[in-house]
């Protein structure tokens, strides 16, 4: 007795709905990289460095709402202030992302 072969169209409708998962992806990663503190051009301003942190875990996913885990971060000072780049993880989908901050440099006292 000869195995069935898979039906085509069960097949064709897997993979065209793949390639809306993607295009739906993409468009999400481009509309996060306009959000505030996608680019070190347009960081999120914070006024003490300790705020930095919880801002970074109060923000969710764009891909699917999840916890953004922290994995690392730099800094550097900018007559503007201090730039930070936290390197951050989702917990459920993986998805990679990394968020600006500049916290502002105190004024004389």
């Amino acid at each position: 007795m000869e195995p069935m072969a898979r039906d085509p169209r069960a097949r064709r409708a897997r993979r065209e709905k793949e390639r809306a998962l993607r295009k739906e992806v993409r468009r999400v990663e481009e509309l996060a990289a306009r959000l505030p503190g996608a680019t070190p051009e347009l960081p999120i301003d914070v006024a003490a460095a300790s705020v930095v942190e919880v801002k970074a875990r109060a923000t969710r996913c764009p891909q699917c709402g999840g916890e953004l885990q922290i994995k690392g971060d730099r800094a550097e000072t900018t007559p503007r202030g201090v730039l930070r780049e936290l390197a951050l993880a989702c917990r459920l989908c993986r998805a990679p992302r990394t968020i600006w901050f500049r916290v502002a440099t105190g004024g004389p006292n």
